[in-house]
């Protein structure tokens, strides 16, 4: 396999025709003074990735920085790292005031707004081809490039080097290890073939076309790729096509000449169109033999516009052309030298005045979710209702507020409490009635008056004389009698000496002595005047039913 690069790529501070063998001359000599820095450093890269085992290192595609776009097989952290580093080659003796080359800084970008336009560079790294809003950034990067002096790098996503790093640690890990490698290889061989059997082209309109090949094709020094780079080309508008579907009666009956002549003249008007203002230009080619009669692969293609000035856009044709893995070859940082190169190159015709600023170059990683655009509208802007709260310094107070607010609240959480939950009594609950007669036997003397009136029902009702609920009967103090007078009994009337008779129901006679002792005792009346004046209540409310009990006590 070789690699062939184009000449006119590699001038930086005058472009000529004698560039180019002075570029290939200055590789071929600091070829040797590189070669044993990128061996060391390519195999202490190789040899921590497999120090770190099978199951503990990253995989993660497309991240640039942090953790995973430094360790991880498939991240593009050194790639970036060689795009800050200044350029090998050294000015020409006779260039004694030659500037220095410009410093290059990089960023991630996660929005395309007015500001990122100040970019010199924009790296393209999507996961996953296309995101949902293609066409707007497609468009806002034309925009951009026409503006001049910027470079588009694209780099059509792939499935990375994890089987390419699996083939070469199967072969250095230590024979206890071997085993696990192949079985995790003989894993990613069977994931790649189902994406071999479903891997579709790639082509951005107006931009390039990535042929997807049969099979994924391994390159020399650790390189994979799965697609091939060619001009994007359009088919001419059809003016009278028609599918099968939308034949109408009559062509049914046409002959075997018609279609013919049909076929011919489709054929005719499919005749692809290229524009006229762009150049295609491939800068890396390998020699590979691809079925389908193709004995080279673009790796790396140049697309140029007169309407862009001097602005390009570099595709690489696969993601695992310049992956961590991928970069620990020589073949590899050529291939980012070159594309670094062609950044300088691009920025180098800008004015005077902006030569000792540091180039800025912008990585930017999509996937199939739309890529944010701001866009800002001509005028000056104006902030209307609510949007002056988050104006300074009104936002600043605003925060303030908002958090007293909520201290507040929590202050005032044990004042106001939970709410009460509100019974409302029901007049056709039985419960409500028991309630209400309890309250009444409470206020008539307790616990001991409604004893006294239970066993008073029980034994003037029911005619109990005994049982838990029958009190025995308070004894009535015995009734003293006066002395009889003599005197006055001899002078009192005739009635007075002898005792007095009460006639009963029953015609006997009764004595006076017998009807004063059974007069009730003064205890027996304070419990009538009790019964009596709780009878009066309860009769006296409408509404409260009257029991056999209450009854009986009445009558009594």
């Amino acid at each position: 396999m070789s690699a062939s690069r184009s000449p006119s790529v590699d001038a930086l501070s005058a472009p000529s025709k004698k560039s180019s063998a002075v570029r290939s001359t200055k590789i071929k000599s600091s070829s040797e003074f590189c070669g044993t820095k990128y061996a060391v450093v390519s195999i202490v890269s190789l040899m921590s990735l497999v120090v770190s085992g099978c199951m503990g290192f990253d995989t993660e595609y497309g991240a640039s920085t942090g953790a995973s776009g430094q360790q991880s097989v498939n991240g593009f952290g050194a790639f970036r790292a060689l795009l800050q580093q200044a350029p090998d080659e050294t000015p020409a003796p006779d260039a004694s005031e030659a500037a220095s080359p410009r410093e290059m800084k990089t960023r991630d970008l996660v929005r395309l707004s007015v500001r990122e336009e100040q970019n010199d560079a924009i790296v393209w790294v999507p996961n996953e081809w296309a995101p949902i809003n293609e066409t707007s950034v497609r468009k806002w990067m034309e925009r951009w490039l026409t503006q001049g002096n910027h470079t588009l790098v694209f780099i059509v996503p792939d499935g990375g080097s994890t089987e390419e790093y699996f083939h070469v640690a199967a072969e250095v890990a230590p024979p206890k290890q071997r085993l696990e490698y192949r079985r995790r290889l003989a894993r990613e061989i069977n994931e790649r073939l189902l994406t071999d059997a479903g891997r579709e082209s790639i082509r951005v309109k107006d931009w390039f076309a990535a042929d997807a090949l049969p099979y994924r094709v391994r390159l020399s020094d650790r390189r994979v790729c799965d697609f091939d780079l060619e001009p994007y080309v359009e088919p001419r508008s059809r003016n009278a096509a028609a599918s099968g579907n939308e034949l109408s009666e009559l062509d049914w009956d046409k002959g075997a000449d018609d279609d013919n002549d049909d076929e011919q003249s489709d054929a005719e008007d499919d005749t692809p169109v290229q524009p006229e203002t762009r150049r295609f230009d491939p800068l890396l080619q390998e020699t590979v033999s691809v079925p389908g009669g193709k004995s080279s692969l673009t790796t790396l293609l140049r697309i140029m516009d007169e309407r862009w000035g001097d602005s390009r856009i570099l595709v690489v044709a696969s993601g695992g052309l310049l992956t961590n893995f991928a970069m620990t070859s020589d073949a590899a940082q050529e291939m980012a030298k070159t594309i670094r190169d062609e950044i300088r190159f691009a920025a180098s015709t800008t004015d005077e005045e902006s030569s000792d600023s540091a180039l800025r170059v912008s990585f930017l990683a999509s996937d199939q979710f739309p890529i944010p655009i701001s866009t800002v509208k001509p005028g000056i802007p104006k902030s209307k209702g609510w949007e002056l709260m988050t104006e300074m310094p009104l936002s600043l107070i605003n925060m303030h507020v908002a958090f007293l607010g909520v201290v507040l609240c929590l202050m005032l959480l044990p004042v106001f409490g939970r709410p009460r939950r509100v019974r409302y009594n029901r007049v056709t609950h039985f419960g409500n009635h028991l309630s209400a007669m309890a309250t009444l036997m409470r206020r008539g003397g307790g616990k001991e008056y409604a004893q006294e009136r239970i066993s008073q029902y029980l034994r003037h009702v029911r005619g109990e004389t005994s049982g838990p609920w029958v009190l025995p009967e308070p004894v009535p103090p015995p009734s003293v009698a006066s002395p009889p007078n003599e005197g006055a009994a001899n002078s009192g009337p005739p009635d007075a000496e002898s005792p007095q008779t009460v006639p009963s129901a029953a015609g006997d006679a009764v004595d006076s002595d017998a009807v004063v002792a059974s007069e009730p005792s003064g205890a027996t009346k304070r419990d009538m005047a009790a019964t009596n004046s709780a009878a009066t209540e309860t009769a006296d409310d409408p509404g409260t039913p009257t029991t056999d009990a209450e009854s009986s006590v009445k009558e009594s």
